[in-house]
């Protein structure tokens, strides 16, 4: 049987990002697209979604629908389950949990490189080097011996390293806690993360050079949904703008905590003022406004078809259930903890459209030598004020 042709899946590809606009502020991007062969930086196992858990898509079983995975412009592929832990398998041949690595989707890859600003002879560091692609990618335009690439999982930073040794590349491969950077390397130019993150290191911003780019997905528990573009200042502050919408995995130190959220003090009940539904109706830039406004909130929706309720937590002490139907009965809301949660969600959604719906990319942070970060909208003199301490 013949095999899949990868030549031509990798033009087709690269035409579809053309036309939606993803080499638009790179050019050079599109070249590099075309000679980088991502079929050899991806595993010949890997993991598609099915309805209730993660299933095996194997090129020993499937080339041509493991090809047109690989070269989907905007699909990730999953390379990585639950950290690689061993977790069986149901009946139905699924696994359940979390992706936590991938080889990212071509049109989000493409439009970070852009927002980049790469030039040749540029000194780059990788953060999350995965299967050592993107790494690739910056080579193409940093040229040989510029590119620093850290993972944090052994196992992926040896794949890593063979990939782009038997690919013809140089970049050096480091198994590592990106957060810290890599001093030895440092200064960079240019530092990029291919995870998401609720916070900017202090590493990053020491390991670059003054007027350095740092370019990372960055978000909140509650709406992890923004492209950060920082300028590193000479005195270890940086200011910029969200440039774009982007949703990756967490760094691993920046994931949810686990655990029951707590169910300790006073019940205060009420009716919910307006349907929860509309208040949280999946809309990513009033998500990214609540999640800035309202400090460590995760939500989770039950499942219950006769019940259904949003649960709202803060990480540490505070409770919040509001019933989907019936939400303006008196008991229809339950808060607990020194916090009011469903308030202050309420609250932050009514800034959110007082002020014209903004998106997001109509943000930026500031983050100061001592390490304070600053969100605000449109200039750093007009900041967010969060709902609480």
């Amino acid at each position: 049987m013949t095999g899949p042709d990868f030549a031509s899946l990798r033009a087709a590809c690269t035409d579809e990002l053309a036309k939606s606009g993803c080499f638009d502020r790179a050019p050079w991007a599109r070249a590099a697209v075309l000679k980088v062969e991502r079929e050899r930086f991806v595993p010949r196992d890997v993991w598609e979604w099915a309805k209730d858990g993660y299933r095996v898509l194997s090129y020993s079983t499937d080339p041509q629908a493991w090809a047109r995975a690989v070269y989907d412009p905007v699909r990730a592929v999953v390379t990585q389950i639950n950290d690689d832990e061993r977790t069986p398998l149901t009946t139905d041949g699924l696994v359940r949990g979390a992706a936590t690595s991938s080889v990212s989707a071509l049109d989000i890859v493409c439009i970070k490189l852009g927002y980049l600003d790469l030039e040749p002879g540029h000194k780059v560091l990788d953060i999350g080097a995965g299967s050592g692609v993107n790494a690739a990618l910056l080579e193409e335009r940093a040229g040989a011996g510029n590119v620093v690439t850290i993972e944090i999982d052994t196992s992926l930073a040896e794949q890593a390293e063979h990939n782009l040794d038997t690919t013809g590349y140089t970049a050096r491969v480091v198994c590592g806690d990106g957060e810290n950077g890599f001093a030895d390397s440092a200064p960079y130019d240019r530092l990029i993360c291919t995870a998401s993150a609720r916070h900017i290191p202090r590493a990053w911003r020491e390991q670059a050079r003054p007027g350095g780019t740092i370019l990372t997905p960055f978000g909140t528990l509650f709406s992890n949904s923004g492209l950060l573009r920082l300028t590193v200042g000479p005195d270890g502050t940086a200011e910029g703008r969200f440039v774009h919408t982007a949703a990756y995995m967490w760094l691993r130190s920046h994931r949810a905590p686990g655990g029951r959220p707590p169910r300790d003090g006073q019940e205060r009940l009420s009716a919910s003022p307006a349907d929860p539904d509309k208040i949280l109706d999946n809309d990513w830039h009033a998500n990214f406004a609540i999640g800035q406004l309202v400090p460590g909130l995760t939500m989770q929706r039950t499942i219950s078809e006769e019940d259904p309720r949003i649960l709202l937590w803060d990480g540490k002490d505070s409770f919040a259930s509001v019933c989907c139907a019936g939400w303006d009965e008196a008991d229809a809301v339950l808060q607990q903890g020194p916090r009011s949660l469903w308030d202050e969600v309420l609250t932050a959604r009514s800034w959110w459209d007082d002020h014209g719906r903004p998106e997001t990319t109509r943000y930026g942070l500031t983050i100061t030598a001592d390490d304070q970060h600053h969100m605000w909208l449109d200039s750093p003199e007009n900041p967010l004020v969060h709902s609480t301490a």
